[in-house]
């Protein structure tokens, strides 16, 4: 009884390192996005969605930008970056699973790094 407490608790901690990893990447991964489409289309990005998809190597992350220029031009910029099924969290993974396609996963991460998005 002992021993099934504690795996249950290193399987908790566990997922828990996942999801916090899980985040934080995607923390960097954006603000990386940002400072770089800011340089590349030369306006101020206005807001950005994140989505996961479920595809055949593991996971894909996918991270769309959207910029108004000086000349009131929108651009979106969509980036994507393919993760082992093994780093993301089992919610998100269980979405894109059931989903099958593209699932906006913006909130969750809204919800994860407390940010106004």
């Amino acid at each position: 009884m002992i021993f099934t407490a504690l795996l249950v608790a290193a399987a908790a901690a566990a997922t828990a390192g996942i999801i916090a990893a899980f985040w934080d990447d995607i923390r960097k991964w954006l603000n990386t996005l940002v400072k770089k489409v800011v340089k590349a289309v030369k306006a101020a990005v206005i807001g950005v969605k994140v989505f996961a998809k479920k595809i055949a190597e593991g996971f894909q992350e996918i991270a769309k930008s959207y910029q108004l220029d000086e000349e009131g031009k929108w651009h979106e910029t969509t980036i994507t970056k393919t993760v082992p099924e093994s780093e993301v969290p089992p919610e998100i993974l269980a979405k894109a699973k059931k989903m099958n396609q593209e699932v906006d996963i913006s909130q969750d991460l809204e919800k994860e790094l407390k940010l106004v998005i």
